[in-house]
């Protein structure tokens, strides 16, 4: 594109400055090169293995074939989580609650390789929050590597919508079908 086209089309836009017009003249310089010695390290001496820290996940250990995952559960959420658990025929105690804001993170692989979760029910999280390259849709089961997931409003949204505790019940009657 020629300069007089330009200006045509874009007469009151600035798209570039003209650089060339505008720079002061350059000027050579002479070249001043120091020789420098090489001194050679073994990297032995700068790193020793004492030093080096492997990178650990935290992991999490599972206990129960239904994990429960929210970002935080407040006393009244707890108690609403109770009615929806006894309503699948469980309690607290037989699934594994984990909420998000006091573990930071749960490993992906760690979790598939213990191979104890059947069931994943998240309450508002999405997976991707945690890194897990899994896209759910809410209210909908989906299985992957043999554990059926389920993406759920959060307890505190659920408490106030009699509609959403009906969806909810539905995605479980599906999901834990043979259980209730």
């Amino acid at each position: 594109m020629t300069s007089n086209l330009a200006n045509y089309l874009f007469s009151k836009e600035t798209l570039y400055k003209n650089v060339v017009a505008e720079s002061p003249k350059v000027t050579e310089t002479e070249t001043i090169v120091e020789k420098k010695a090489i001194v050679q390290e073994s990297v032995s001496d700068l790193i020793s293995p004492k030093k080096v820290a492997k990178l650990a996940i935290p992991t999490f250990k599972v206990r129960n074939q239904v994990l429960i995952l929210t970002d935080t559960i407040s006393e009244s959420e707890k108690a609403l989580l109770v009615k929806i658990l006894g309503a699948i025929g469980l309690t607290l105690d037989q699934v594994d609650l984990v909420e998000l804001s006091k573990v930071q993170t749960l490993d992906y692989q760690s979790f598939l390789s213990q191979n104890v979760t059947k069931k994943f029910v998240s309450f508002g999280v999405g997976l991707g929050k945690i890194n897990w390259n899994i896209l759910l849709n809410i209210y909908q089961p989906k299985n992957v590597a043999g554990v059926d997931f389920l993406l759920s409003d959060e307890l505190r949204v659920l408490e106030t919508s009699r509609e959403l505790k009906q969806t909810l019940w539905d995605a479980l009657k599906s999901m834990f079908g043979n259980q209730i």
